[in-house]
């Protein structure tokens, strides 16, 4: 018995369910003619993140705009939401948004440079940022507002709506790698090709994989270290195969973006639900950033009950890598720009450092754990200022 309801039927043969369905059609065209306001169907867009659900950018990032969106809507605008490699792989979150798979999606913009330069131009500005705050804030002003970003997401067909920016980046280490001669040889896994840059210069190996092979690459012995935000020692399990923590800071990582759609999904929504969504990104983004800070400090302070010793680096390794910014990067970054067909790259990047200056300045007026004055701030400076009805279309 199969316990269904798939064509049940009256003892006569009269199917019920066809004809039930026909009067709420002809109910519906009925209320239609007569003028009578009939509920609107509510709109879900399709979204997918590949980072696992214990990750910053997916559970304080997806799920909470998830949530936001359900009770600022009253159920009338949701997100269907692919976490992980479930629907799509890492380097497949554009094609993935452009090809018309999902609707939404987080994408890092390192793994597509060819499509795009310009915010690889900006990505290799990173590694000498040291306020992660500012620059998610500096990435969403400026990525909404600079013509030449929004030209490349118009060329993409895509819609731009929200950045984010990890904790610095640090060495983590299957073995101690401290100084310059321990850091000689070893294979690294980086970022970004100025990471790379960097890497090479003291005669290490970058190695370029995506965040969610670090843990295969140093139990294989294919990686030395995995260069990546701290937090991963917990949610990536890496304290069970990286037992040595760095804190040589590389930057932040912002490339591409935590929140984009493809342009006819959403013109295909109303001024309304553009809007919801625009005000739901300050606070989203300033609380996913301060939970990653947060997450990160976390594996920090557990770090050596799983056995992981966290140590500062060595003065010639520090040294190494802070003259490495201060006379190797900007250069790096126009060259970057150049080679993948950017548009006035060294422009680009004058622009962008002045936007991030510009949030540098503006938060030191703010306490830095107050996460509500800055979202109320990075409103009121960005996205009051986006018109719903305009912007992406």
């Amino acid at each position: 018995m199969s316990g269904g309801h798939e064509n049940r039927r009256h003892p006569t043969g009269t199917n019920w369910e066809t004809i039930m369905t026909k009067l709420s059609t002809k109910a519906l065209l009925l209320a239609s003619a007569m003028g009578v306001a009939l509920p609107a169907a509510a709109t879900e867009i399709t979204a997918s993140v590949w980072f696992p659900d214990t990750h910053p950018l997916t559970r304080d990032g997806y799920m909470e705009l998830a949530k936001t969106l359900e009770e600022t809507s009253g159920g009338d605008l949701t997100l269907k939401l692919y976490t992980g490699t479930s629907l799509l792989p890492p380097v497949a979150h554009l094609s993935g948004l452009t090809d018309g798979i999902v609707q939404m999606t987080y994408h890092a913009g390192t793994y597509t440079p060819s499509d795009l330069p310009e915010d690889n131009t900006l990505a290799a500005l990173a590694i000498g940022l040291p306020n992660s705050m500012a620059t998610a804030l500096a990435v969403a002003e400026f990525y909404i507002n600079d013509p030449a970003m929004q030209a490349m997401f118009e060329r993409l067909g895509i819609v731009f709506l929200g950045s984010y920016a990890t904790p610095q980046y640090v060495m983590m280490c299957a073995e101690e790698v401290r100084t310059l001669e321990q850091v000689a040889g070893k294979k690294l896994r980086m970022p970004s090709p100025v990471h790379a840059a960097w890497a090479e210069s003291v005669g290490a190996v970058p190695v370029n994989v995506p965040s969610s092979e670090m843990f295969s690459g140093l139990e294989k012995g294919q990686l030395d270290c995995a260069i990546n935000a701290a937090n991963d020692l917990k949610s990536r399990s890496l304290w069970d195969v990286a037992k040595h923590t760095t804190l040589l800071g590389f930057g932040p990582y912002f490339a591409g973006w935590e929140y984009a759609m493809a342009q006819d999904a959403w013109a295909d929504l109303t001024d309304a639900e553009r809007r919801m969504l625009l005000d739901a990104m300050p606070s989203n983004i300033v609380h996913l950033v301060a939970a990653y800070f947060a997450t990160s400090d976390e594996a920090l302070a557990e770090a050596d009950a799983h056995g992981v010793a966290v140590t500062e680096p060595a003065d010639d390794l520090a040294n190494s890598l802070r003259d490495f910014v201060a006379n190797e990067v900007a250069e790096m970054a126009v060259a970057t720009g150049e080679k993948l067909g950017a548009e006035d790259p060294a422009g680009l990047a004058s622009r962008f450092r002045e936007t991030y200056e510009k949030w540098e300045g503006l938060l030191k007026d703010v306490p830095a754990d107050d996460y509500d004055a800055i979202a109320a701030l990075f409103k009121a400076e960005v996205y009051d200022k986006v018109d719903a009805s305009a912007y992406g279309l």
